[in-house]
């Protein structure tokens, strides 16, 4: 396996690399990669073995016979269930990449695992995924998940192409033990009447970055966005949504929640821009966070650039702390304090979630996640 030490290999697997829009949007997040710069990281095992507690974390009833595993960026047949793939799927892979492409009338969901296991010492992986659909409804879920132990770096990136008139709904849950960080980008394009509705949840990991970005490319385009993350400890999370609506009449619609407690750091930075000759464009972008303790830190950055004429938008964002009179409200009805302060800030994230359009069984694993990380 070959060493990766030096600063400039691991911020290109971070997509921060010598281009100079990298270096400026890393820059101005505010997200130091000081303490990983200072590791040693060598090549993952691709072959490890994942014991029963991980598995049983993906085997979910819904998406038998359709799901792909990977273990450290390498495909496992082994952990993988591909019984149920029918026409209108097209799945190929390397040992670096994958390429999934789906046809009309394909709607069964697809559930793509990743899973950060690691080795004798501290260890990076890479997977690059296209994913092209054709048309009709389509729904996938990306899990991330990993076990315990040495420090593990992953870099996984996505390219998303959605024809006309495709409806596309996508879920990513990322539940990370803390000795594992990830940097995760999505490029979207989305096509004429073409609808795009993804549902992001961060939960854990010790350094996470996830950034989305989405071209409405296509006339009457629409892209729908709802996302959270909880941290704690020392957990940090940086997330950068950009969205460019470059046709007419095309429609985003951002929402997200973000806790952060103990000694936590979130970072959100939201930016929409209309494209000239983007007439009828509709964006809407709000972004509202909770800080559980006097340590914890969130920064929130809602952007708009408009070039166009006829265009709607609004954004907002605000960082605050519990309504101390909702809190007193249940502690007067005989709730203890814990328990109180679980059901607000868990109420406060549902507000993300229950807008989303995933599936019920989806929203309640996330929620029940959620619930632990607020425990």
């Amino acid at each position: 396996m070959d060493a990766v030490s030096d600063t400039a290999d691991l911020l290109e697997a971070f997509g921060a690399g010598d281009a100079r829009e990298r270096e400026e949007s890393w820059r101005y997040s505010k997200t130091a990669l000081r303490a990983l710069s200072q590791q040693r990281f060598v090549a993952a095992e691709g072959a490890a073995a994942l014991p029963a507690s991980l598995r049983e974390r993906f085997a979910w009833p819904q998406t038998q016979g359709r799901r792909l595993v990977f273990v450290n960026g390498v495909f496992s047949p082994d952990a993988s269930d591909l019984r149920d793939i029918r026409a209108g799927l097209e799945i190929r892979h390397d040992r670096a990449s994958t390429s999934i492409k789906i046809a009309s009338g394909c709607c069964d969901p697809l559930h793509l695992v990743h899973v950060s296991m690691p080795g004798a010492s501290a260890s990076r992986w890479q997977r690059a995924v296209d994913i092209e659909v054709l048309g009709g409804r389509v729904e996938w879920i990306e899990q991330l998940i990993g076990a315990a132990g040495s420090d593990v770096l992953g870099a996984l990136t996505s390219t998303v192409r959605i024809h006309a008139g495709a409806d596309v709904r996508s879920v990513l849950l990322n539940d990370l033990p803390d000795s594992v960080s990830l940097y995760r980008r999505v490029n979207a394009t989305v096509g004429t009447q073409a609808r795009y509705c993804g549902t992001q949840a961060i939960l854990g990991g010790r350094l996470q970055r996830l950034d989305l970005n989405v071209v409405l490319a296509g006339e009457r385009a629409g892209y729908r966005s709802r996302g959270v993350f909880a941290l704690r400890g020392r957990q940090h999370a940086d997330v950068h949504l950009d969205v460019r609506h470059q046709a007419r009449d095309t429609a985003s619609d951002a929402l997200w929640r973000g806790v952060a407690d103990q000694r936590a750091r979130g970072i959100f930075h939201g930016a929409i821009t209309v494209a000239p000759g983007a007439d009828g464009s509709d964006a809407k972008l709000s972004n509202k966070n909770l800080l559980l303790s006097a340590q914890a830190e969130i920064d929130t950055q809602p952007v708009l650039e408009i070039h166009a004429d006829e265009v709607k938008a609004a954004h907002g964002a605000a960082v605050g702390q519990i309504d101390e009179r909702a809190l007193f409200y249940l502690r007067s009805r005989g709730i203890a304090l814990v328990q109180a302060r679980r059901m607000l800030v868990a109420a406060f994230c549902a507000a993300a979630l229950d807008q989303s359009v995933i599936r019920p069984d989806v929203r309640e694993r996330i929620s029940s996640l959620l619930a632990l990380c607020l425990t």
